[in-house]
Formats: structure tokens, sequence, C-alpha cells
């Protein structure tokens, strides 16, 4: 598990802590949108009057896309990792923790804009999560705890100049818990000492990617599950939006912001907001 977080860690880092997006001409039948992005603040007192603490943090962040447009299908891949640590007082703290894989298949629009659709979603963390304010570091989540899987069929509609749109009445959501400790506490929901556990439901995908002037580019994806077996106030909801704006040629303001509603983590929504600035280069 070290090994995997610095090797993810590295490849970042080595990315020249740049921000890419790349389009193929739309001749072509691929196209290729990318972001690679770090940023980070830092704060150092000394004999400071005012009062405060020393504090840092630094975000990291992938999102490589992958469509296919041919005759009869349109097939996208998206791969997202983001990674954030905060330190503050020599405490440090992770603050974000995420990699996720999704493969998203719909019929090419002919004679209709919605058609057949499937798609398939992975999604686990790195390293170990702890509870907020927690000194005795016991875990919460780990590497491969929990691991949320997805698979659907239903309709989708590619013919939006921006959005992707994705609807399926059949839907399955699998959440494994590998962690020993974490599957006898019944962790994510599974029953205690499973290791997994099924809900079948429906669920809506929205995605959105627009340059909205040579300066400002916007991402943005929702996801939303409801299990047929549960109530409708206990709909998980997930919201990423990902604003970049380009300042010179070298350096971009990015805003990030997420918001998570799970249940089986914690009953209250979850929000993520961070602003930051970095080296950035772009291809077009």
């Amino acid at each position: 598990m070290k090994n995997v977080r610095i090797h993810f860690l590295a490849f970042i880092l080595f990315s020249n802590t740049a921000v890419l997006a790349q389009k193929s001409d739309t001749t072509y039948a691929f196209v290729r949108t990318a972001i690679y992005s770090a940023s980070g603040a830092f704060t150092e007192l000394n004999n400071w009057n005012a009062g405060g603490e020393n504090s840092s943090n630094m975000s990291l962040l992938i999102r490589e896309n992958w469509a296919r447009k041919g005759s009869n299908w349109t097939t996208v891949h998206l791969l997202e990792g983001n990674y954030g640590v905060s330190r503050q007082a020599g405490l440090l703290t992770k603050n974000a923790d995420k990699v996720e894989f999704t493969a998203t298949v719909t019929g090419s629009p002919k004679t209709s804009e919605w058609n057949f659709s499937s798609q398939m979603n992975l999604r686990s963390q790195f390293s170990l999560g702890y509870a907020a304010g927690d000194t005795s570091f016991t875990p919460i989540s780990s590497f491969g705890a929990p691991v949320y899987g997805q698979f659907s069929l239903g309709l989708g509609n590619t013919s939006y100049d921006y959005w992707q749109v994705y609807v399926s009445p059949l839907a399955g959501k699998s959440t494994a818990v590998w962690d020993e400790d974490l599957r006898n506490k019944g962790a994510f929901g599974v029953d205690s000492g499973a290791v997994w556990r099924l809900e079948a439901g429906a669920k809506i995908t929205l995605n959105y990617t627009q340059s909205v002037t040579d300066h400002l580019s916007i991402t943005a994806k929702s996801d939303i599950f409801y299990n047929y077996a549960a109530s409708i106030l206990e709909t998980d909801v997930a919201v990423d939006v990902i604003a970049l704006y380009k300042i010179k040629e070298a350096f971009s303001i990015n805003a990030h912001v997420q918001f998570n509603r799970d249940l089986d983590q914690i009953d209250a929504w979850q929000r993520r907001s961070v602003l930051g600035v970095g080296l950035a280069y772009t291809i077009k």
C-alpha cells in the first residue's frame, strides 16, 4: 500500500505540476482531454504577535477522459485521482483521497438522441483515514476499505455540445471492505464481519465539459444512486466541479468543489472546497 501511494505521488510530481488539456481534431474518432494540477498554500510564523500556527496544505489532481465516437457506439473512459494533505501545529492529516474509474458505452445518435447505454464504475482510496479531531489515530477507512463498484444498464444521450446524460433504472452497487478491523465494525453499511454489501436501484449521471473562454474551462460530474430497498431520503449523491482559469502561460487558478451524501458514511452532507494557485501548461 505504501508503495502504491509513493508511485502515485511520484507520478503527479513528475508530471511537472502541470495542467494538461489536449483535444484531438474533431474529424478523428478519438478525443482526449486531461487535467493534471498541483496547488498549495503555506504559512510560516515566527514571534508573530497576532498569534496563529504554522500551516500548509497541498492538493494534487488528475483527470483523464478518453472518448471514442464510432458509427454505432460512443465509448467514454474517465480516470480521476485526487489527494490532499494539510499540516498545522505539527500535525499532518489528509483532506482528500480518491481514485475512480468510469467506463460508459452509448449507442451513437442516429434516428434518436437517446440510445441504449451501459456504465461501469470503480472507486476507492489510497491511504488511511481518521475522523476529524481524533488523536488516537484509529482508522475509519483505508486502502481497499471501502471499494465501491457499480454496473448499470439504461439510456444515454451524447448529442449535446457540453453535456453527457446517462439514466439507468437497472443499477447494481457493491460495497467491499477489505480491512478486517473495519469489517468487524460493520463500516460503510456492510454487516459486521461481512466483506460485501450489494444494492439494487436506479442511477443518473451528468457530465459537463466546456471551455468558456480561452482562459476559463469548467468540468463537472454528478452521480445519483437510489436503492430500491431504502427510502428515497437515503439516496446517494456525489457532485464534483473543477474550474480552471489560466492567468499566464505558466500559472493558473483552480477551484475544486465536492459535495457528497452517503448515509453509510456519515449522516450529513459532506463538502470540500479548494481554491489554489499553481503552475499550468496547456496543450490544445
